[in-house]
């Protein structure tokens, strides 16, 4: 039996809760996942945006939610706190072996309301009949997908939410679009050759709304933008190198202070 105290994720330093919990409901059954993450509860960007998704998701509990490609902390965040049944899924097997692990040592796997149920899924061809799931969402999947496969995926996402449902989706945004390849493997992909791989694109208005806020099937209910001020906290972090370690416990805190 597991118990949970009463988290409010709707903000960066709940969503930090939140993680430090999940940490030490892993300590038992997964000592090391568990120090990981009392060692970054969540990190700079994420407490963001799994807070966005907490906001967002206002069903019921026992709604069942689809998670695409998702860091799966959430994932238990919300079968553990709303009591949600999640169904995690990836294109990666070993995100999927790691998804299940941390399931099963905070004894949240299966199916119903407050479990997690981890599945290898391709986003582009979701193998669920349409109207499965009560609401779907992806935090920073999307961008990483190649040539159109972001518009399949939220096509896939509309298809498999019932009429009336809510998808929730986050991105990287810039004042232009723009995209990054960089040679060797990205996730499930391996280069030919000298062949640079397609990593992630930034993007721009035109580019939300052409690739995937534009969806026939479905209607924009909200659409948030965040960034940092003029205390550029990101760059900071980024050129500690292994110094940033000692602070990771407080990125969320940063988070809270200046996104």
């Amino acid at each position: 039996m597991t118990t949970a105290m009463n988290v409010n994720g709707s903000h960066a330093l709940g969503i930090w809760t939140a993680g430090v919990l999940v940490g030490l409901r892993t300590l038992r059954e997964e000592p090391v996942l568990g120090l990981k993450r009392l060692a970054l509860p969540v990190s700079y960007w994420r407490s963001v945006e799994f807070a966005y998704v907490w906001r967002q998701l206002e069903p019921g509990a026992g709604t069942r939610i689809l998670d695409l490609g998702s860091p799966k902390d959430l994932a238990a965040m919300l079968a553990t706190h709303r009591g949600y049944e999640v169904v995690a899924t990836d294109i990666l097997p070993e995100a999927i072996a790691l998804s299940e692990r941390y399931a099963r040592a905070q004894r949240l796997e299966g199916r119903g309301p407050g479990r997690v149920h981890s599945e290898i899924q391709d986003g582009r061809a979701l193998t669920y009949a349409d109207g499965s799931f009560d609401a779907a969402y992806s935090v920073s999947v999307l961008e990483h997908i190649p040539d159109t496969g972001d518009s399949g995926a939220i096509r896939e996402l509309v298809r498999v939410v019932r009429p009336g449902g809510l998808v929730v989706v986050t991105v990287p945004f810039d004042r232009r679009y723009r995209e990054t390849f960089v040679d060797g493997p990205v996730y499930e992909r391996r280069p030919q050759d000298s062949e640079r791989l397609f990593f992630e694109r930034h993007y721009d208005r035109a580019a939300l709304t052409a690739r995937l806020t534009g969806h026939a099937g479905a209607d924009l209910v909200d659409l948030q933008f965040w960034g940092e001020g003029a205390i550029r906290t990101e760059p900071l972090l980024d050129r500690l190198g292994p110094l940033r370690l000692p602070l990771s416990p407080l990125e969320a805190w940063f988070a809270a202070a200046w996104l």
